[in-house]
């Protein structure tokens, strides 16, 4: 048998990349990002909150009904629901009063788009008064056991109220044994837990500041995790979180960690949401609807399941006009 080297064997001559013919290169093409592989973030602001926001989905719960009725008609899959939090204290007691905020932003989204899937922020850091996602104790540390309730009590309240998916965001550990615990207590064992897995960035900025989640402290170095070990540590705590009770994972920021990502798809077989936060925004627009579109794209290719950005809308209408 001869064996030809990639020297010896011939040059090819002519077309290739999948051969030029629509018809053929419609066979190889992979698969295409849709509105369906879109959720977009919903940002509940205050009802007295003045003019117009610079992230796409920041509306006062009256704005709610037209927002979303306007995502579902283009086929956007899901919400990830955030809230301007009211009354904050020391014991982020707000969240959990009756008929909150995020309870309203849940049944505002539930009665006109009942199949649109619902995910919810369960942390601490809009209902603080100091901005942390956890729970402190007199002498600064963190009071792990009240936080623990506190992230159970929230996504027990949410899932009362129609959410399909609880995120917590606080990394700490034990937190989603304690949350999924929760849910199946109160018989919300088809609730999913979705918990993040946040590396710490600047590109949280823009939303820190519009829902005034800014922490006192100026970061929260150790409750994300370091950028420079992201590609070890990220896998780290994925399979804690799995073996804690978690049905998906969230990976934020995405644009600064798509190797993160990659590495993450081939470690956990899980469904991964890909959350482009809203930092990434400016850039997107730089990049106009297409360009959107194809990192978007790139997001999917490289293993998201669901891709969460506040490019949703806009690349959902791109989609629609067959542009893509």
């Amino acid at each position: 048998m001869t064996v030809l080297t990639e020297r010896d064997a011939p040059t090819p001559d002519g077309i290739n990349p999948a051969r030029a013919r629509r018809v053929v290169r419609a066979l190889y093409t992979g698969p295409a990002l849709t509105a369906a592989a879109l959720s977009a973030p919903l940002l509940t602001l205050p009802d007295d909150a003045k003019g117009g926001s610079a992230l796409p989905g920041a509306v006062p719960l009256a704005g709610i009904p037209a927002t979303v009725a306007r995502w579902a008609e283009l086929g956007i899959a899901g919400v990830k629901a955030f809230a301007y939090g009211h009354d904050r204290d020391g014991r982020a007691t707000g969240a959990l009063a009756p008929g909150n905020r995020m309870v309203a932003t849940i049944a505002a989204v539930k009665d006109i788009a009942p199949d649109t899937a619902v995910t919810t922020e369960v942390c601490g850091c809009s209902w603080t008064d100091h901005g942390q996602c956890v729970l402190r104790t007199d002498e600064g540390g963190i009071d792990l056991d009240a936080t623990y309730q506190l992230m159970a009590d929230m996504a027990v309240q949410h899932a009362d109220a129609g959410a399909d998916v609880v995120s917590p965001t606080a990394m700490l550990d034990g937190s989603i044994r304690v949350v999924r615990q929760a849910l199946d207590a109160a018989g919300h064992r088809d609730v999913g837990v979705n918990p993040n897995l946040a590396i710490h960035t600047t590109l949280y900025g823009p939303f820190k500041t519009l829902m005034n989640t800014d922490p006192r402290a100026g970061h929260r170095r150790g409750l994300q995790l370091e950028p420079g070990r992201a590609d070890r540590d990220t896998i780290t705590q994925a399979r804690r979180w799995i073996t804690e009770g978690a049905d998906s994972l969230t990976l934020q920021p995405v644009m600064t960690a798509v190797d993160v990502l990659v590495r993450l798809r081939d470690d956990q077989r899980v469904p991964i949401v890909a959350y482009s936060t809203s930092g990434e925004w400016a850039a997107l627009q730089a990049l106009g609807t297409s360009g959107m579109v194809e990192y978007l794209t790139m997001l999917k290719r490289a293993g998201a399941d669901q891709v969460l950005t506040f490019a949703a809308e806009a690349a959902a209408q791109y989609l629609e006009a067959g542009r893509a």
